[in-house]
């Protein structure tokens, strides 16, 4: 029992590492492009303040690709910059929810309006928790101080013109991901890793009904401590609204489980209070359970039949059965995670961290960042090719690439229908021989990857056609709900069980393909 403890916290550890990676990126590299590109004021112009401020707190927070944590980095920039704390926090927990292609993600898996009322909530959300913050919870000496911070920052120079800026942005980058922000991510990784840890092997399978009005309070308690990105996030609540799950507990999912982890709270009790924030979050939690409840009636599927079982939480619970479990078992699921996608964002993240180690202990007293900021000589010849274009030009411009990556980086994600059922043949195949050949273990792992692709497959059809035709909705549910019977035998040790259904995946697997083919 200890054992598979272990190796299962080790497992969900490294699978939120990787998931982090990337987003984490993306949030030091917006921090240093707001620090050295943008400038404060820059910054401050771009967020504004009041109801102004909390609109685009919200509308910056849904084009950025970032999670919980990810959006920590950015969020000490904007303090830093000066931007009143209720906009801070309007985009603090906007941010994570939605992004660009996890809200293709939604609109595919999910019913649209739901999904479409979840980005208006959201709005009205991160609103609502900024006008609180600015009219009940802050001091009246939180505006002198964020001008304070604003003739802080505004008296350090920005980087000159050039390959200085550039590197002074990487440089920043580097050296904020390896200091204080680090130990608010660790927070955050492992302490949901503890969490599912602790939850036993499958216990979260038969929770979250529509009919027990429970659901968005359970939620809620997973959801606080939890740690998700946005895509797997997103793949929950597609997983929740296709099993019938109550939609509360489905926005509890999105507000919190997307849109915050341990680590964002005790960042947000150390730059902003304990007291103060704890009291904050308490009433933001309430708005939340609120609107849950709210929504059940409102967005809930009557035509959907409530499953009596969902996998749609297994991540959040122990990976592996008391007594299993292994240091094979959490490197082949590893592998499974760290694919070739993840892989570049996981490698630029140790680069970047590793860049920011050594320049914090060789470089202690900052003096890389003063000749970066250090101004070139009047008198210097300039080349007529030497074009000068302003730091918020390229800050600008550097924030919609991040923009456009982001639906370059969809197309990626979510491969074309040939490249799906490419990938699809090989993992049929061998989850298939795996279940005949009674290797339990290695068949529900690529049965789950199996699961995953017809997912990818439907949204990678959404983006290039506009459409997922009624016929192939319907084969794409059909398929996964014959991977989710085979692996239910599986895990239930019934092999025989697991090995009569084969023929009837092989059908809904051939229909599936015939549903998609080009005609």
């Amino acid at each position: 029992m200890i054992e598979s403890t272990f190796w299962g916290f080790l497992l969900r550890c490294g699978q939120g590492a990787v998931e982090a990676a990337l987003t984490l990126l993306v949030g030091v590299v917006v921090a240093g492009v707001f620090r050295r590109m943008l400038g404060p004021a820059g910054t401050r112009r771009l967020f504004g303040s009041g109801f102004k401020g909390l609109f685009r707190g919200w509308l910056a927070g849904m084009l950025l690709p970032v999670c919980s944590l990810g959006v920590i980095p950015v969020a000490r920039e904007m303090r830093r910059a000066g931007v009143p704390g209720g906009t801070v926090l309007a985009f603090v927990l906007a941010a994570p929810l939605l992004n660009p292609l996890s809200f293709l993600y939604g609109l595919t898996l999910a019913e649209p309006v739901v999904i479409v009322t979840f980005a208006a909530l959201s709005l009205v959300l991160s609103t609502l928790a900024g006008l609180l913050w600015d009219r009940v919870f802050a001091r009246a000496t939180d505006a002198a101080e964020s001008d304070e911070l604003a003739r802080r920052a505004d008296a350090e120079p920005l980087p000159p013109v050039g390959l200085k800026r550039v590197l002074a942005v990487l440089v920043t980058a580097a050296r904020e991901l390896a200091g204080r922000d680090l130990a608010f991510y660790a927070v955050g990784i492992v302490g949901s890793a503890a969490l599912s840890a602790a939850l036993p092997f499958g216990s979260l399978q038969h929770t979250m009904h529509h009919s027990d009005k429970s659901s968005p309070l359970l939620m809620t308690a997973l959801a606080v401590p939890l740690y998700s990105s946005p895509l797997p996030g997103m793949m929950k609540i597609g997983l929740m609204f296709e099993h019938g799950n109550s939609i509360g507990a489905a926005f509890v999912l999105f507000a919190l489980g997307i849109g915050t982890s341990l680590g964002t709270l005790v960042w947000l009790f150390t730059d902003f209070g304990p007291r103060r924030a704890a009291r904050w979050f308490a009433a933001y939690v309430g708005i939340i359970l609120a609107m849950g409840y709210a929504s059940e009636p409102l967005l809930y599927d009557t035509r959907k039949a409530e499953a009596d079982h969902t996998h749609a939480f297994d991540d959040y619970s122990a990976p592996f059965p008391a007594g299993s479990g292994g240091p094979a078992e959490v490197r082949a699921k590893l592998a499974e995670k760290f694919g070739p996608l993840e892989q570049p964002a996981g490698y630029g993240f140790l680069a970047l961290l590793a860049l920011g180690l050594v320049a914090r202990r060789a470089d202690r007293a900052g003096r890389l960042e003063r000749w970066l900021t250090t101004a070139p000589a009047p008198d210097r010849a300039r080349s007529r090719w030497d074009v000068v274009v302003p730091g918020p030009v390229l800050g600008a411009i550097a924030l919609l690439g991040l923009v456009a990556f982001s639906v370059v980086g969809a197309y990626l994600y979510y491969p074309d229908r040939r490249q799906c059922f490419e990938d699809m043949r090989a993992v049929h195949a061998e989850a298939v021989v795996a279940a005949r050949t009674g290797k339990r273990d290695e068949a529900i792992r690529h049965l789950e990857h199996w699961d995953l692709l017809t997912r990818k497959l439907q949204v990678g059809v959404y983006i290039r056609d506009l459409a997922v035709t009624g016929e192939q909705a319907k084969a794409s549910d059909d398929l996964r709900e014959e991977l989710e019977e085979v692996r239910d035998a599986l895990i239930a040790r019934d092999t025989d069980g697991a090995q009569a259904r084969l023929p009837k995946l092989e059908a809904a697997y051939r229909a599936c393909r015939a549903a998609y083919v080009t005609p």
